[in-house]
C-alpha cells in the first residue's frame, strides 16, 4: 500500500481520520494525501470556531495547509510524501477522480464529516462514496479506537459479492497484522440450501491458509439480518474492524435500495473496511 487518500472537510471527524491515515502509513510506509473539494457550502473549521480572523478569510488553502503542519511531525515515513490536493465540484466525483488519478491503494474518510461536504443524508453520502471508489475504503466515526483494532470480522454470506472482496481483505489483514474472525451468516428464509454457506466458509479457509499465516477463526451465524445484529456479533468476537463488501454502480438512488450498508456506516461504532465491487 503505497498511497492514502483523506478527504477533509475540516470537521473533528475527518481530523480523526488524518491521524489513522498517518498511523497505517507509519506502519506500510505508505503516502498520504489530504484532500478537500470546494462546494458552494459554506463551512466553519472546528479549529477556527474562536478565530474570527479564519471564519471570515473562508481559505480553504491555508486550512487545509494548518492541518497538515499540525499533523507532518506525527508522519515518520522516510522519503515519504505527505502533501495536500484541492478539487472543486461534487464531492463523491472529485473523491473518485482523484484517487483514481492518484492511483491511492486507500480511502479513509470520516463518515460523520461526510454532512459537512453537502447537505445531504450522512449513510447516503458515506455509501455513494464507497460504492463509486477505485480502490477500497476505511470509514471512520469519532472516538473510534483503531489502535486496537487486532481483529477483523468478514462476514460471509450466500451472495458471491462477499466472497470477492476475500483477497482485499486478506492482504489489509497482512500488512495491519490482524487476525481474521470469518463468519457464516445463513439467512432465515424458508428456501435456503442447507449447507451452503458453510461450504463458502470452508472455501475462505483454504483461501487464507494458503495465501498467508494469519490467525483465523471461523464461525457460523444463522438468521442474522440486520446491522445491529452484525455489530453485536463483532462485539461478542472482540473484532476491531469489520470488513463489508459494497456493490459498486453509478446510479445516484441505489443507496435507497441499501438500506443495510447505509444503516451500518450509520451505527457502526467500529472502522469499516468497505470494498467496493462491481455488480
Amino acid at each position: 500500500m503505497k498511497k492514502i487518500l483523506v478527504p477533509v472537510d475540516f470537521s473533528e471527524t475527518s481530523i480523526l481520520a488524518i491521524k489513522i491515515a498517518i498511523k497505517i502509513a507509519n506502519s506500510l510506509n505508505s503516502n498520504v494525501q489530504l484532500l478537500h473539494i470546494k462546494t458552494s457550502n459554506k463551512y466553519m473549521p472546528d479549529f477556527a470556531k474562536d478565530n474570527i480572523e479564519s471564519v471570515l478569510a473562508a481559505n480553504a488553502n491555508q486550512n487545509l495547509t494548518k492541518i497538515m503542519e499540525e499533523h507532518k511531525d506525527s508522519y515518520l515515513v522516510e522519503n515519504g510524501v505527505f502533501d495536500v490536493k484541492i478539487r472543486e465540484g461534487n464531492v463523491v466525483r472529485e473523491i473518485r477522480n482523484q484517487a483514481h488519478y492518484n492511483d491511492s491503494d486507500l480511502i479513509v474518510v470520516g463518515t460523520h464529516g461526510m454532512s459537512g461536504f453537502e447537505d445531504r443524508w450522512l449513510g447516503s453520502n458515506a455509501y455513494r462514496l464507497i460504492s463509486n471508489a477505485p480502490c477500497p475504503v476505511l470509514a471512520v466515526r469519532q472516538n473510534m479506537q483503531f489502535d486496537k483494532a487486532g481483529k477483523l470480522l468478514l462476514p460471509i454470506q450466500v451472495e458471491k459479492v462477499s466472497r470477492r472482496i476475500v483477497p482485499q481483505v486478506v492482504s489489509f489483514a497482512k500488512m495491519l497484522n490482524l487476525d481474521i474472525v470469518v463468519c457464516g451468516i445463513t439467512p432465515k428464509k424458508r428456501w435456503k440450501v442447507p449447507g451452503r454457506v458453510n461450504s463458502y466458509v470452508s472455501q475462505v479457509e483454504k483461501y487464507i491458509k494458503k495465501h498467508s499465516d494469519l490467525k483465523a477463526e471461523y464461525y457460523m451465524k444463522d438468521g442474522l439480518e440486520n446491522p445491529i445484529e452484525l455489530m453485536e456479533l463483532a462485539h461478542s468476537k472482540e473484532v476491531g474492524i469489520v470488513a463489508l463488501a459494497v456493490k459498486k454502480g453509478i446510479n445516484p438512488f441505489e443507496s435507497i435500495f441499501n438500506p443495510f450498508t447505509n444503516e451500518l456506516l450509520n451505527i457502526s461504532d467500529l472502522p469499516i473496511f468497505a470494498v467496493p465491487e462491481k455488480q
